[in-house]
């Protein structure tokens, strides 16, 4: 992928310039849109004592969203601009939705104040996209491609969408599909962080480069993707899912990942890989699945490269938090129910339970959660609307290998989500 961001976005507008000037006689715009979006987020949490560990924030945002469509079905772009207001945050708590984490500065020096620290909370605005998008089909091949600001979801690589406003990264998307296989690749070397104003920043490292393939064969879809992070790491990714149907209404869905990595010739030598088997089974309007996960070498690094909030850790048992400590053995149970048959389409609600323990390096290492999801999307007049509430209850004992003292972490909290979305075309 050495060339990927000069040569082939070269060639991507050589060809969506060709082919919009052989059309130049008609321009045709196909399916433009203009969203907008209200969003209100409210945050009771409790991450251990004291008051820099708390999160106790309420904030809402408008978010725009043009979309220009395909021109002559070959070129087009979207923007995504947004803000975020402040309804209340509790002063000297953490923020996570809107801007702040600000060290607290005493008499000259940048001393950390755990009680005087992020004590306001500032209002964001900003782009969260801007990019360019074409496509063109070539034959039987069809080519796509990206370039700009832009929230992106890889399986190694993605930009947190979970705060009020999301995070996106800068850089060039490219693929190509045929026969139902499709060939990826990126070039990333800016991150725009989901808390604060900045159009982009520098990442940690000159550049993120991804290239991964996805495909179907006997049923059986395969993926497969490899990342640089240069000079810091370089990771590689597996997964295969299929789909067992056993009936009307019954089937057992099933996927295994594998994935490893190892550092890119930096002064900090680093090895880790996990696997991660999952299946569930799906029955009606409900389903009930488990999985297992293991973590081997080292702790699963889901991500260091700075700006984009991008970390990543691609299995199930990446939850509240992530169970990819080196050594862990981690599982899940899952269930869940839409009540449809009921008469309430847009209600569902997702409940989840995950333990780990086993890790290198401790002689007690225990932690468990529990979590539930609720949520609901109205149709009819109020079309557009929905509500969602995410509970979660988090504890962690550990004990280093030769130390007498079991530290123990509680971690709980309530999440408030409401979205109004009007298409306004």
């Amino acid at each position: 992928m050495k060339n990927l961001k000069a040569s082939a976005l070269g060639a991507a507008i050589a060809a969506a310039v060709a082919a919009t000037s052989a059309q130049a006689v008609e321009v045709v715009t196909t399916d433009p849109s203009f969203k907008l979006s209200y969003k209100n987020y409210k945050w009771d949490e409790d991450h251990g004592s004291g008051s820099a560990n708390k999160r106790d924030e309420w904030v809402h945002a408008l978010i725009a969203d043009f979309d220009t469509g395909y021109v002559n079905d070959v070129i087009g772009a979207v923007v995504t601009v947004g803000a975020a207001d402040v309804i209340s945050a509790k002063k000297g708590s953490k923020f996570s939705n809107i801007e702040g984490n600000k060290l607290y500065e005493t008499k000259g020096t940048a001393a950390y104040d755990a009680e005087k620290a992020q004590q306001k909370a500032n209002n964001i605005a900003g782009v969260q996209q801007a990019y360019l998008k074409a496509k063109y089909t070539l034959g039987a091949v069809d080519l796509a491609g990206a370039y700009g600001v832009k929230k992106r979801s890889y399986e190694l690589y993605g930009n947190a969408g979970s705060r009020v406003l999301p995070a996106s990264s800068y850089g060039l998307d490219l693929s190509a599909s045929l026969m139902g296989a499709t060939v990826y690749g990126a070039h990333l070397t800016k991150g725009s962080n989901r808390n604060d104003s900045s159009f982009t920043k520098d990442l940690d490292v000159d550049s993120i480069r991804i290239l991964g393939a996805n495909f179907t064969v006997a049923d059986v879809a395969l993926t497969a993707e490899a990342l640089r992070a240069k000079d810091l790491y370089k990771k590689k990714f597996l997964k295969a899912a299929y789909t067992l149907p056993l009936g009307e209404d019954l089937s057992v869905d099933m996927d295994a990942r594998y994935a490893t990595a190892k550092d890119d010739g930096s002064a900090d030598k680093y090895k880790s890989s996990y696997y991660n088997l999952n299946a569930t089974v799906n029955f009606g309007s409900a389903y009930v699945g488990a999985g297992y996960n293991k973590t081997k070498d080292g702790d699963w690094k889901a991500g260091d490269t700075g700006a984009g909030d991008h970390g990543t850790f691609n299995s199930s048992l990446s939850q509240w938090a992530d169970y990819s400590a080196e050594g862990e053995k981690a599982y899940l149970l899952t269930a869940g129910y839409n009540f449809a048959d009921l008469g309430l389409p847009g209600l569902s609600i997702d409940l989840t339970t995950a333990k780990g323990h086993d890790a290198e390096g401790f002689s007690t290492f225990d932690r468990r959660e529990y979590s539930s999801y609720i949520s609901y999307a109205f149709d009819g007049q109020l079309d557009g609307l929905s509500l969602a509430w995410y509970h979660f209850n988090y504890k962690l004992d550990e004990r280093e290998t030769g130390s007498t003292e079991t530290q123990k972490t509680k971690e709980k909290g309530n999440r408030l989500y409401l979205k109004y979305s009007v298409a306004v075309f």
